[in-house]
């Protein structure tokens, strides 16, 4: 397009014909001339073709954001999480560390996805791809997006499909998924879609998900070795068991927290299985003669105190005078572990 089509594009103009750019008043009286262009006139026709250019290139990159086909680059802390976790895992895993090694060294191979912020200008909302974008986060670089349009359910569908593609997630990641999902009002089809699943299985999830205290599932963390079986034997398990009486010293132990999730898991369900939970240990206290003035029986979830009144008489009575006293001494002091 010559300088004086694009001016008439952008006033908006009609396109010329090839006879009307050489019929003027000379040429009906058989006069020749050639037109000589001003460098006023060519700097001018130089820059309606950039402003048209950068134009077309503006619009051209709308419809790409629209249609979520192009790749921008924006800093980390423009964007938010998704309204929906889906992930138990930390953020300094082994996986972690190496996905951040990875981009550092080869840069970000695979652009995440965002939507533009439903409630804050300027600001975007991640579908997926969080640990790519806590990666650049520590990286201190821009990171690779593709910015579409979403609605809440358009964007959890593609969340829960990019897990599923990328890095599965483990049963109770995935449960909790679901119960999410629920929690925020989608409806099950919806749940089905994003977790490519049968009815049978999102129910499984979302039963196990609610029957287990979200504070044990994020203490033992995604144990992906443990499946869907023993997950489903532990909210078994649970449902006959005062869990927080009998797993908090277990949950407090130093040892505990820094087992791997799958150690984990393992010590949480042998701590309920039954025979564990039903075994009753005996020991006596008894007088200076010996003889066996109170038995006491231990198992992991009561306490039995039997006093011998024929060999203290009034003893019982006189302890229990004493449980208000001896029980206030007992929250004042730090918690030790009584031995076994």
């Amino acid at each position: 397009m010559n300088r004086k089509d694009t001016l008439r594009a952008l006033l908006g103009s009609h396109t010329p014909k090839p006879d009307e750019e050489r019929t003027n008043d000379k040429f009906a009286l058989g006069v020749t001339t050639q037109r000589v262009s001003s460098g006023a006139v060519q700097a001018m026709g130089l820059s309606l073709q950039k402003l048209t250019a950068e134009a077309d290139q503006a619009q051209a990159l709308k419809a790409q954001l629209a249609s979520g086909a192009s790749v921008v680059e924006l800093d980390p802390d423009l964007i938010d999480p998704s309204f929906i976790a889906d992930r138990l895992s930390p953020a300094d895993d082994d996986a972690f560390r190496e996905l951040v090694e990875s981009i550092g060294t080869h840069g970000q191979q695979v652009p995440i996805l965002a939507r533009p912020h439903p409630t804050q200008t300027g600001r975007y909302q991640l579908a997926y791809g969080h640990r790519r974008l806590r990666a650049a986060a520590v990286l201190k670089k821009k990171v690779r997006v593709i910015v579409r349009d979403l609605t809440n359910s358009e964007l959890v569908i593609a969340q829960g499909k990019e897990n599923l593609e990328r890095r599965d997630l483990s049963f109770i990641e995935r449960a909790l998924f679901a119960k999410s999902l629920e929690d925020q009002g989608f409806d099950r089809s919806t749940v089905k879609a994003a977790l490519a699943v049968d009815k049978a299985e999102m129910t499984r999830f979302i039963a196990v998900a609610r029957s287990i205290p979200l504070e044990l599932i994020q203490a033992i963390g995604p144990a992906p070795k443990a499946g869907r079986p023993r997950w489903m034997e532990l909210a078994s398990r649970l449902a006959t068991t005062d869990v927080r009486r009998s797993l908090k010293p277990l949950l407090e132990d130093a040892d505990f927290k820094s087992a791997d999730t799958d150690t984990r898991f393992v010590r949480v369900l042998r701590a309920l299985d039954p025979t564990v939970l039903n075994t009753t240990k005996s020991q006596s206290w008894c007088n200076s003669r010996g003889q066996p003035i109170v038995k006491i029986d231990r198992s992991a979830t009561v306490t039995r105190l039997a006093f011998d009144e024929r060999l203290a008489p009034e003893f019982g009575a006189f302890l229990i005078n004493k449980l208000p006293s001896l029980y206030d001494e007992f929250s004042s002091q730090p918690l030790r572990k009584v031995p076994s």
